[in-house]
């Protein structure tokens, strides 16, 4: 999530009164959604120490449930969610503190990933954010000439394993978030409907759960995007926008207020606040909140993507 306001204006918001306004105006019949990634254990609970005290954690499930069967008056006041990105090793170590302080999270894992000493790719390149714009053929063969494979195994984990999804399950859900953490508009038809599909069924297979729910990677999506997840069969999906939801909120269109893992107390209660993410969308030229794609072909002038086959992972 971009950096939107500075310490400065962080600590005037939490401190003006201006966050505790929001939580018990906005935020306490609307869900607020945190993103995470792999933060350290002290710096994990140095936040759910400050959220325990002004929140009540909620389960994604819970969320979405009260969606479909009319059932939002059941959620507490001030509801918040907590959800992680890609599946980092670094996850296993937090299992303790969210059960110690009644958090269950979401982790969307991508499952070409887990239980296999592959990277991710943009952990293992230098700016990766130069390599978004591409059409994912482009991107995969510039990957390539960086030295990079996708299929490659490495001497060290990135990800977690099937023993340590497994323990995790006890406190942690598992959903979605492809399977190469590709961008997603940046793909063919054919690649997007894979990523999307196979991601669900893959993860399905390792945790013997069903796997109901879906984040976009990088939060870049367009209506094929939403479409494919809807015939999948997932319930939900989790954006990078802006913004609490509400029961009216399209459960597909989930909104995010977003963190860094090693954010401080005075920046985290600005996160909260909203006025961090929406100063960092309006930086950006999003009036609504939204989170702007990487991929715009129509800007770029990209060329179709190019056909690069991936190998395909063994059955799991």
């Amino acid at each position: 999530m971009p950096r939107g306001i500075s310490s400065a204006i962080a600590v005037i918001v939490r401190w003006s009164g201006i966050g505790r306004l929001v939580r018990h105006t906005i935020a306490r019949r609307r869900v607020s959604i945190l993103v995470y990634h792999d933060p350290t254990p002290e710096d994990f609970e140095r936040h759910l120490e400050y959220l325990a005290k002004r929140y009540n954690f909620v389960s994604l499930g819970e969320v979405v449930d009260a969606m479909m069967h009319d059932r939002w008056s059941e959620l507490p006041d001030r509801p918040l969610v907590l959800t992680f990105d890609d599946g980092h090793i670094g996850n296993v170590k937090l299992v303790e503190l969210a059960a110690r302080y009644g958090a269950r999270p979401t982790v969307y894992v991508c499952s070409q990933l887990i239980d296999t000493n592959r990277h991710f790719w943009f952990m293992d390149v230098n700016d990766p954010v130069s390599f978004m714009p591409l059409a994912n053929g482009r991107r995969l063969a510039a990957l390539a000439q960086a030295g990079f494979s996708p299929t490659e195994d490495h001497a060290e984990r990135q990800a977690v394993n099937a023993e340590e999804i497994a323990r995790m399950q006890e406190v942690f859900d598992f959903a979605a978030h492809t399977r190469f953490h590709p961008i997603l508009p940046a793909c063919s038809d054919e690649e997007a409907e894979l990523e999307i599909s196979g991601s669900r069924s893959e993860i399905e297979l390792l945790t013997g759960q069903p796997c109901l729910d879906f984040s976009f990677p990088n939060g870049d999506y367009g209506e094929r995007e939403l479409e494919l997840v809807k015939a999948v069969g997932f319930r939900s999906a989790r954006t990078v926008d802006i913004g609490w939801n509400s029961a009216s909120t399209d459960r597909f269109l989930l909104k995010v207020l977003g963190t860094a893992d090693d954010s401080s107390i005075n920046r985290l209660a600005g996160d909260l606040s909203g006025v961090s993410g929406w100063f960092a969308r309006l930086k950006i030229g999003s009036f609504n909140g939204r989170h702007r794609p990487a991929f715009r072909p129509d800007e770029l002038g990209e060329a179709a993507p190019l056909r690069v086959s991936e190998p395909e992972k063994s059955a799991l």
